[in-house]
C-alpha cells in the first residue's frame, strides 16, 4: 500500500483531483483500498448509483476513480462502506446524456449498469470519458475520426448498433409473410446487394462499414456464424456490446463472401422481395412495399456512410440504390410502421376513457401559480371555438399557428403545460392524438453527415398528431465546431414542420434570452412561432405549496417548525436567485434530502411507528450550505 504522502503525489498530477472535496478522507480510504502497485489515472467527483452503493435522489455523494486495473467509487466523508469496484472487461458500453448543470453518465455492465452525476465543468467530464473510453477497449480511439472525441465515438458506434437492430427486427417481421417459406432468404439475397453496390466503390472498406453490415447479418445468417453467445448477446443489449466487438468483426470476411458472390449476378434495376410486395399490395391493398423499401434504404443510408464521411462516389451510390429501391418516383416512407404505432396510441388511449375539454381545463386551473399562462390558454380556447363557429356559418378565418415558445427557468412546469396543451388541442379538434414526444439537442442532432436527418425523421414521425417538446432548443443554434449539425436540424425540423403543419405541433422551450435570440436568429423560425408563453420563478410560498405535494404523493406530514424553517431556506434562495435556479426542481431536491436526514435520524429509534416513520422535523431540513454547490 502506498504511502499517504506518496499517494497524494501522484493524485496532484491529475488535473480533476483540484476540484475534489474532501480530500483527506478520500485520500485514506483511497490508500486502504487500492491493490498493491495499482496506480490511479483519473477521477470524477459527483453522486453515484451503484450495484452496491445506491443512495438516494441522485445517488451517493463521492469519487469514481480509474484505476490501471479497475474502477473505483469511494463514498464522500468518513464511511465504512467499502468502495465499489467494477472491472472494465465487464463493462458494455457508456452513454452520456448532458444538462444545463450536469452530466449523467451511464456505464451499462454485462449485468446492471451504474450512474455518475456529474456537476463539474464538461471539460473535466471529457478528459474523464476519454480516460475511461481507453480503459474499456484501447482499440476503440482508432474508431471514426481520430479527432473526435471518445464520447462522439461512441454515439456513433451507438447508433450503428440501433440502426442494425431495428434493421433486423423489420426483416424479421416478414419471416413468415404470406406463407412463402423462401421470403426471408429473398430479402437477406436482397440486403447483400445492397451491401455490395454500398461498399463496391470503397478502396477499403470502413471498419464502422464492416462493424454495421456484421450485425445485420449475423442474426439473419445465424447458422454461419458458431458463437452462439455472440449472437445472442448482439441485441441483447440496448448498446454496442463492446466487449464483442472484436468477434463481431471477426465474421466480416465471410459476409464478405456472401456479398462478393452476389456482386457476379445482375440486379436488372430491381429486388426480387421488393417486386413481391408490390404485386401483393395492389392485390391486398397493404401498404407492406413501403415499409420494407425504407428499411432497405435506411439500411444503405448506414452502410455507405456508416464513418460518418460523404463523397461525390458515395452520393452517386445512394442516388443509384435509391432508384433501385423506388424506381423514378418517390415513396412514402415507413407508412406501415407509422399505421401501427398510431394504433397501439388508440389502444392505449382507450384503456381509459378520454378526458374532455373541461376535465383537462380544470387540471390546469389546478396548478400551482402560473395565471398569465392559464389566462393565454383560455383565450386561446376561446379562439378556436368562434374561429369553429365561423367555420360552421361559411364565414372567413384566420389561420391559428399550434406552435409555441415556453421561455423562463428550469423546474416551472413547462413540460407539464405541454403535455396538458397536447391535450387541449385534441379535445378542440385541432390534433387527432395530441400525445407528447419530449426531446432535446442530442435527439436531434447526430455526429456524422447524414445521420441528423436520419433522427429528426423518426422523432418527427413519432410526434406526429401530437405535440413535439424540444427542451433547451436554442442549444440547436450553438455552433460546437467545424462538424456540427445544428444548423441542419434546425432546416430540416422546419421542413417538417412546413409539410405537417396540420398534424404537428412543435414546442421549443429555453431561457428567455437564449430563446430570444434563437427565434430571431432565423426568419423561419420567427415566421413559424408566434406564440410565446413565458413561465416566472415561484414564488416561496407558491414552493412551499409544491413541496406539500411531494410530502402527500410519499405520505410525509411536516411539523410546525420544519414548515416555518423550510419556507425561511426557499425565500433565502429565491431572494438571489438567477436564471438557473430549481424552482421545482430545487424543491424536489430539498424534499430528498430531508428524507436522507430523517432516515440517519431514526434510524437507531424503536419502535418505528407510522407516526415517527411519515414526519418530517425541523431537524430534517438540510442548511443552505449543502445547496451552494449543486443549485
Amino acid at each position: 500500500m502506498p504511502t499517504a504522502r506518496d499517494l497524494e503525489g501522484e493524485l496532484q498530477q491529475i488535473p480533476n483531483w483540484t476540484h475534489v472535496s474532501f480530500k483527506k478522507n478520500i485520500l485514506s480510504t483511497l490508500g486502504r483500498n487500492l491493490q498493491e502497485a495499482e496506480g490511479v489515472e483519473n477521477v470524477l467527483e459527483g453522486f453515484y448509483q451503484g450495484i452496491g452503493i445506491t443512495g438516494t435522489g441522485s445517488g451517493a455523494p463521492g469519487l469514481l476513480c480509474i484505476t490501471d486495473r479497475r474502477l473505483l467509487f469511494l463514498i464522500s466523508g468518513k464511511s465504512r462502506n467499502p468502495p465499489e469496484a467494477l472491472d472494465y472487461e465487464n463493462v458494455i458500453s457508456v452513454e452520456t446524456k448532458r444538462g444545463y448543470s450536469s452530466t449523467r453518465i451511464t456505464i451499462k455492465l454485462i449485468e446492471g449498469e451504474v450512474t455518475l452525476t456529474a456537476v463539474t465543468k464538461t471539460n473535466q467530464v471529457n478528459t474523464f470519458l476519454n480516460n475511461l473510453t481507453q480503459k474499456i477497449e484501447a482499440p476503440i480511439a482508432e474508431i471514426g475520426q481520430e479527432s473526435g472525441s471518445a464520447e462522439g465515438r461512441l454515439a456513433n458506434l451507438g447508433f450503428l448498433h440501433a440502426e442494425a437492430k431495428k434493421i433486423y427486427v423489420s426483416v424479421s417481421d416478414y419471416k413468415q409473410f404470406n406463407g412463402e417459406p423462401t421470403f426471408l432468404k429473398q430479402m437477406v439475397d436482397d440486403l447483400l446487394v445492397l451491401s455490395h453496390l454500398s461498399i463496391r466503390d470503397e478502396p477499403e472498406v470502413p471498419e464502422e462499414a464492416r462493424l454495421f453490415i456484421s450485425m445485420v447479418f449475423m442474426p439473419l445468417r445465424q447458422r454461419i456464424v458458431e458463437d452462439r453467445r455472440l449472437v445472442e448477446d448482439l441485441f441483447r443489449y440496448d448498446s454496442l456490446p463492446l466487449h464483442h466487438r472484436k468477434a463481431i468483426l471477426s465474421h466480416w470476411h465471410t459476409f464478405n463472401n456472401e456479398i462478393q458472390k452476389v456482386a457476379r449476378r445482375s440486379v436488372n434495376g430491381s429486388l426480387k422481395s421488393l417486386n413481391y410486395l408490390k404485386r401483393y399490395d395492389d392485390e391486398e391493398d397493404t401498404s407492406h412495399f413501403d415499409r420494407v423499401a425504407a428499411t432497405y434504404n435506411s439500411f444503405a443510408q448506414v452502410a455507405v456512410k456508416a464513418d460518418g464521411e460523404i463523397n461525390p462516389q458515395r452520393e452517386s451510390a445512394l442516388k443509384k440504390i435509391r432508384t433501385i429501391i423506388y424506381g423514378d418516383t418517390e415513396a412514402v416512407a415507413a407508412v406501415g410502421e407509422r399505421k401501427e404505432k398510431k394504433i397501439a396510441r388508440k389502444k392505449e388511449r382507450e384503456k381509459e376513457p378520454e378526458e374532455t375539454l373541461e376535465e383537462v381545463m380544470e387540471k390546469i386551473d389546478a396548478l400551482i401559480g402560473m395565471d398569465k399562462i392559464k389566462e393565454q390558454i383560455k383565450t386561446f380556447v376561446n379562439l378556436i371555438k368562434v374561429q369553429q363557429e365561423r367555420e360552421k356559418r361559411d364565414l372567413p378565418v384566420t389561420p391559428v399557428s399550434l406552435h409555441a415558445v415556453f421561455h423562463g427557468p428550469p423546474g416551472t412546469g413547462k413540460t407539464t403545460i405541454a403535455r396538458l396543451l397536447g391535450k387541449v388541442y385534441r379535445c378542440l379538434g385541432l390534433l387527432e392524438e395530441g400525445h407528447l414526444v419530449e426531446t432535446d439537442r442530442a435527439g436531434l442532432v447526430a455526429g456524422y453527415v447524414g445521420q441528423t436527418a436520419i433522427k429528426i425523421e423518426e422523432v418527427t414521425q413519432e410526434a406526429m398528431d401530437g405535440v413535439l417538446f424540444i427542451d433547451e432548443a436554442y442549444t440547436l443554434a450553438m455552433n460546437k465546431g467545424d462538424k456540427d449539425f445544428g444548423q441542419e436540424a434546425i432546416d430540416t425540423l422546419l421542413k417538417r414542420m412546413e409539410d405537417n403543419r396540420e398534424r404537428l405541433a412543435v414546442i421549443v422551450a429555453g431561457y428567455p434570452d437564449e430563446m430570444k435570440e434563437f427565434i430571431n436568429s432565423n426568419p423561419g423560425l420567427k415566421s413559424r412561432f408566434n406564440r410565446f408563453f413565458y413561465f416566472d420563478h415561484y414564488e416561496p410560498e407558491q414552493l412551499l405549496r409544491i413541496f406539500d405535494l411531494f410530502m402527500k404523493n410519499a405520505s410525509f406530514t411536516l411539523t410546525g417548525p420544519a414548515r416555518k424553517a423550510i419556507l425561511r431556506l426557499l425565500t433565502d434562495f429565491h431572494s438571489r436567485r438567477d436564471k438557473s435556479f430549481g424552482n421545482g426542481r430545487f424543491v424536489r431536491n430539498l424534499f430528498e434530502r430531508m428524507v436522507e436526514r430523517q432516515a440517519n435520524r431514526i434510524a437507531r429509534i424503536t419502535p418505528l411507528t407510522d407516526i415517527v416513520l411519515c414526519s418530517l422535523t425541523k431537524a430534517d431540513v438540510p442548511p443552505a450550505e449543502d445547496f451552494e454547490d449543486h443549485e
